[in-house]
């Protein structure tokens, strides 16, 4: 398998998680709406806060799952048959990786970038979760 094909499913995988990064603003949007409503209880309301804070995590992971698309996407342009170490060059030049970081090969590359993409799923569950909390807790007289 070709390295450009390689680079071109990954940064497809990665594109998907654009897809959460949506479902979590409407996830935060309905958690502000319940904060804000009379009296949601404190138990609601610390609840929907938490949804809020796990929305932020979810938007950082995001924002790195995006990052890691965006470069990916510029080696498919500019050097689609070359080294991870062209990545490591770049980002060392821009001031955005330390010089004495080692270089990571591209399996390690995939595997960082599924973890970064696990855990915005895993925090967006979160916020899906605790806004359900937050929600069913309304109804709970406490």
């Amino acid at each position: 398998m070709s390295m450009l094909f390689q680079l071109r499913v990954m940064t497809a995988v990665l594109h998907q998680a654009r897809l959460a990064a949506v479902i979590s603003t409407l996830l935060a949007a309905a958690a502000l709406l319940l904060a804000s409503v009379s009296s949601p209880g404190l138990v609601a309301m610390t609840l929907a806060l938490a949804s809020l804070l796990a929305a932020g995590v979810q938007a950082y992971y995001a924002a790195r799952v995006g990052f890691d698309a965006a470069l990916l996407e510029a080696m498919q342009a500019c050097h689609p048959d070359a080294a991870p170490g062209v990545i490591d060059d770049v980002l060392q030049k821009l001031g955005l990786r330390d010089a004495s970081a080692t270089s990571r090969g591209w399996q390690a590359r995939w595997q960082g970038m599924r973890r970064l993409m696990r855990w915005q799923l895993l925090a967006l569950g979160a916020q899906a979760v605790l806004l359900l909390a937050a929600h069913l807790c309304r109804w709970v007289p406490w």
